[in-house]
């Protein structure tokens, strides 16, 4: 089952309360992420802080490798200083600590949810994965329209493992409210991942009927992803995303995946935020 975020919010608020007094700020439409929400940048007569509130739902697999899907609630908040703090649910708890012209790197806070047993019927026996915590580091180079970037982060609570992600992002605006972004990405794991989510221990295969597996790192997927974000006023917008990811290596091999799930993950999600 999802849960909210609170875990990073308590963070942010210590890491933003540290920042120091707001200077003056201007928004630009030259400067946008790449889903094409807005960055703020030096200048005269607005505030630093960008803040994002909203909700939506999300159609996804229940667990990392499930063929079964379900429908899920998605909250939507976005929290940014300038071009120097960020606190989302979808990009974590961040700085900008390196900030040039096109390249942006500092250290990330994530959070994975947790994994019940009872999330679904292929899980009976295998006991439940605690939520984690993951700390590292991101590079993102903007080379306009191409975005690309990537993270490593090392685990906590729930996973001791190292995980990172790579992406390739294409943009552009098909019209003056319309935002298409579209691209490329994959994720390597170290062994201590995929064995928490993908392996079966000894105890586990007694409970839950499956061989043991114990399986390495390395690559463990890749996938295409799309957003498109459309800007109904100057506050208010709509946001729908759809992905596709093919789970590989050991991972795939696991029982989890390849007798009781699938290697193919899909997901498809719609937003509506209110920006000020």
């Amino acid at each position: 089952m999802r849960r909210p975020v609170v875990l990073a919010i308590l963070l942010a608020c210590a890491a933003l309360a540290a920042l120091p007094a707001a200077h003056a700020q201007t928004v630009s439409d030259s400067n946008k992420t790449p889903d094409g929400s807005k960055t703020v940048v030096q200048g005269k007569d607005a505030q630093p802080w960008h803040l994002t509130i909203g909700g939506g739902a999300i159609y996804a697999p229940s667990y990392l490798g499930s063929d079964h899907y379900e429908v899920d609630p998605l909250p939507l908040f976005d929290l940014r200083y300038a071009d120097r703090a960020f606190l989302s649910t979808r990009d974590g708890l961040g700085l900008n600590l390196l900030n040039a012209t096109n390249w942006r790197a500092g250290p990330v806070v994530k959070y994975r949810f947790a994994r019940d047993q009872d999330d679904d019927d292929a899980l009976r026996g295998m006991g439940d994965v605690d939520a984690a915590g993951e700390a590292g580091g991101y590079v993102h180079y903007d080379l306009r329209p191409f975005t690309m970037g990537a993270e490593m982060r090392q685990g906590f609570g729930g996973h001791d493992g190292v995980i990172g992600d790579a992406f390739i992002n294409w943009s552009t605006k098909l019209s003056d409210s319309l935002m298409l972004t579209v691209g490329p990405k994959a994720t390597i794991a170290s062994s201590d991942f995929t064995q928490t989510y993908f392996g079966v221990s000894q105890s586990q295969s007694a409970r839950s009927g499956y061989r043991v597996y114990n399986p390495d790192g390395a690559f463990m997927s890749y996938g295409l992803g799309a957003s498109l974000r459309y800007q109904i006023t100057d506050q208010l917008s709509l946001g729908g995303f759809a992905g596709i990811d093919r789970i590989v290596g050991d991972a795939a091999d696991s029982p989890l995946v390849d007798q009781a799930g699938s290697a193919t993950q899909g997901r498809l999600g719609l937003t509506l935020g209110f920006g000020w």
